[in-house]
């Protein structure tokens, strides 16, 4: 089934969720799981899959995605981006060609808020908590990039891999970031769901950052 764009709010409502489950329920879950290699079990009509190393399971048709306690949650980026994904997934490998946000369809015109949404608060925890960074890139199994300050290449989830660049900031300057995409993944997301997973990232990172914050105190 050809990717359907739909007016999606890109802030990650409750209301997105419940448009995605209603659009889910559409598609032959074999295929899904094949395409987003991710495991479906037909028996209890349940996929698995592991998004920056937490799983989570997301029941068929209903659309509904649970943690790996099998419980509700509220965080809706998270939910919407895995519905997106099993939906829109091609199963092609990747083309280790790198493109960014500006560089996909509609890309510049929403580049501003995903500047101040993700880059803008990925370099500033990057700038001030650099040893964090570092943690947080050895949990996801992080392969260094060779570009910026620190860089590394990882997996989102399987068949989305990412690459993100930091700049450190001094006197003179501000820190600067950029988050590169593989660009396969201009088949299988919009632009809107670009700015969801820059949400799913620095979600990820602040609860990963404040969690080590919170051990030290």
């Amino acid at each position: 089934m050809q990717q359907q764009k739909i007016n999606m709010d890109p802030h990650f409502s409750e209301s997105s969720y419940i448009v995605n489950r209603d659009l889910f329920k559409n598609y032959d879950p074999v295929d899904m799981s094949e395409k987003s290699k991710s495991s479906f079990d037909p028996k209890s009509g349940r996929f698995e899959i592991a998004v920056l190393g937490e799983t989570y399971f997301i029941d068929y048709p209903s659309g509904i995605v649970l943690n790996a306690q099998s419980e509700e949650f509220d965080n809706y980026s998270i939910k919407i981006f895995i519905l997106r994904y099993l939906m829109n997934a091609d199963g092609k490998e990747n083309t280790n060609q790198w493109i960014s946000f500006k560089e996909f369809p509609d890309g510049p015109i929403y580049y501003a808020n995903f500047h101040k949404r993700c880059l803008q608060v990925f370099a500033q925890i990057g700038n001030q908590n650099p040893e964090s960074l570092k943690d947080y890139m050895k949990v996801l199994n992080g392969v260094p990039f060779d570009k910026g300050d620190l860089s590394w290449q990882f997996t989102v989830m399987p068949g989305v891999d990412i690459v993100w660049i930091l700049w450190f900031g001094d006197d003179e300057f501000e820190a600067e970031s950029q988050i590169l995409f593989d660009k396969k993944l201009t088949n299988v997301f919009n632009i809107k769901d670009l700015a969801i997973l820059g949400d799913v990232l620095m979600i990820s990172l602040k609860t990963f950052t404040f969690s080590l914050g919170s051990e030290k105190n």
